[in-house]
């Protein structure tokens, strides 16, 4: 997928409803730079990775992304890949010091029943780091 096209899909799902949108792509890596900067998320920091394909690794991350960027607090951002699949539920941003942060939780279906629970802020250049 080119990605102009791979732009205009992300812009379409985001104008319209978060569900489902971040199943699709070439699950090569994250499709946004902010994703990139989560370093593999919360996702890539637990021992299930190793059970989950890079592209899905890609979606779990890219939905921590989406879910802390542009989700309301409590609203799920799903993802899907390679036969896994998940979710990401973030909270309400809160401050500290001069930092806007966020708390998450991601649940990947059918392995993990209590979540894995990540917090990120955001940097000066916008992006969202784990901390």
């Amino acid at each position: 997928m080119h990605h102009r096209s791979l732009s205009f899909l992300l812009f379409t799902c985001l104008a319209s409803t978060f569900g489902g949108c971040l199943s699709t792509g070439s699950g090569l890596g994250p499709s946004s730079p902010g994703a990139a900067s989560l370093d593999g998320g919360i996702i890539g920091r637990s021992s299930y990775a190793a059970q989950l394909s890079t592209g899905a690794k890609a979606r779990a991350v890219e939905a921590e992304y989406q879910a802390l960027q542009f989700a309301p607090a409590g609203q799920a951002i799903t993802w899907s890949a390679s036969g896994a699949s998940g979710r990401v539920v973030p909270t309400q941003v809160y401050r500290v010091g001069s930092q806007d942060c966020r708390g998450y939780t991601q649940y990947l279906d059918g392995g993990i029943t209590q979540g894995l629970t990540g917090t990120a802020c955001r940097a000066e250049d916008g992006s969202w780091i784990l901390v």
